[in-house]
């Protein structure tokens, strides 16, 4: 099995066929389709269950509801590809993606990770230019990673994650579990070909923004700058924006009475 392509659904009835759809039309030989129905209360695991009649490629789990890294996690746990993948259930993927990013990780077998573009509709979201990084700090800080810690636009060695998982009820669980990814990958790199149509989902975490959301985002941005120690330093030893961070994150979690 070369690649494992992990979907967690979750009320998501309306864009899962469309989803599927894009992921089984990218004609890559020798790829799963994992369907994670994490306790949906709509029509999902019905179509879930269609879909596994219609295709043999594809693996449906149902398990309770336990968010959105509990769904990618499970899926790790049965994945068998060499190479894994996450595309969420609300968005999709433009033809002949997959495949020639498979090609180049063949003709490449050191790269541990390989990012290319996504679209928010039909306006680029970010673009990318074709780079090999065989230094994780190097990709962090020239690609600004921390900008675009998206887990659903890279393609993984599965290994990374043999010792590694995504945080359950967290939120921002792709920027926290990055830089873990990172330190344990030799080759970095990215490609302007191939693209991940991200759409937006009034439902989803990210559309709900409060004080707690900005919280939560404040935390992991810190964990990610300590994890891969690329905090700015001045001439007198001072750590002016892991400061500002820590007191922003202090304010934050004062006022909504988080106790550490």
């Amino acid at each position: 099995m070369k690649l494992s392509v992990i979907i967690p659904v979750y009320k998501v009835e309306h864009t899962l066929d469309c989803c599927v759809e894009s992921v089984l039309k990218q004609n890559v030989p020798d790829m799963e389709v994992i369907l994670i129905d994490d306790g949906s209360p709509d029509k999902c695991p019905e179509l879930c269950n269609r879909w596994a009649l219609k295709d043999n490629s594809i693996k449906v789990i149902h398990k309770q509801n336990g968010g959105l890294s509990d769904a990618r996690n499970a899926g790790l746990d049965i994945a068998q590809g060499e190479y894994v993948t996450f595309v969420d259930s609300d968005d999709y993927l433009e033809e002949d993606t997959f495949l020639p990013l498979m090609e180049y990780l063949q003709k490449h077998p050191s790269v541990d990770i390989l990012e290319y573009p996504i679209k928010h509709g039909a306006k680029p979201k970010l673009s990318l230019k074709e780079t090999i990084f065989d230094n994780p700090k190097d990709y962090w800080l020239t690609t600004k990673a921390w900008c675009h810690s998206f887990s659903c636009n890279k393609i993984y060695k599965r290994g990374l994650f043999d010792k590694c998982r995504f945080a359950k009820r967290r939120i921002f669980e792709d920027l926290y579990i990055l830089p873990d990814l990172l330190n344990n990958s030799r080759t970095i790199a990215t490609l302007p070909i191939g693209t991940y149509i991200y759409t937006v989902n009034d439902e989803g975490i990210s559309r709900q923004v409060n004080i707690y959301t900005i919280f939560q985002l404040l935390r992991s941005e810190i964990r990610a700058a300590v994890r891969m120690r690329t905090m700015p330093w001045d001439k007198n030893g001072r750590n002016i924006y892991y400061y500002i961070l820590c007191r922003c994150y202090d304010i934050l979690r004062l006022s909504i009475g988080i106790k550490i």
